[in-house]
Order: C-alpha cells, then sequence, then structure tokens
C-alpha cells in the first residue's frame, strides 16, 4: 500500500511539474506567433549575414590567388 502511495505521488508531481512548465513556457511566449522572428532571431540572423560576407570575401580573394597563380604557371617555358 505504501509503494502504491509514493507511486501515485510521484506521478502527480510529475504532472503537476510539467504542467506548471507548460503554463511557464506559454507566458514567456505570449504575443509571439510561430514562423515570426524575435530580436534574438535577428541578432542571430546578422551574425550569420555578416559572417557570410567574411567567407564569400575570403574565397574570392583565394579564388583570384589562385587564377593569378595558374596564369603564371601556364606562361612559364
Amino acid at each position: 500500500m505504501t509503494a502504491a502511495l509514493i507511486g501515485v505521488l510521484l506521478l502527480l508531481t510529475l504532472a503537476f511539474g510539467v504542467g506548471f512548465l507548460v503554463v511557464l513556457v506559454k507566458a514567456r511566449t505570449a504575443g509571439h506567433e510561430v514562423g515570426q522572428p524575435d530580436q534574438v532571431s535577428e541578432d542571430v540572423v546578422s551574425g550569420l549575414l555578416s559572417e557570410l560576407r567574411k567567407w564569400q570575401a575570403e574565397a574570392a580573394h583565394w579564388k583570384s590567388t589562385a587564377e593569378r597563380l595558374q596564369r603564371e604557371l601556364d606562361q612559364r617555358p
């Protein structure tokens, strides 16, 4: 009987814990719709775009370097 009572209390505690977390998450996300960016998303996207521009500039630099070296090799006797 005691083990069953402990099991029921544990189950109720877990259910209340999950319910509390659901209410907490819903309260934090009030006013946010799925698919609409928030401030954190805008910061992440702007950071990723700046990194992308850096990588593209570096790739263009190495491509032009490789083309220049290939031209130099082609012009050697």
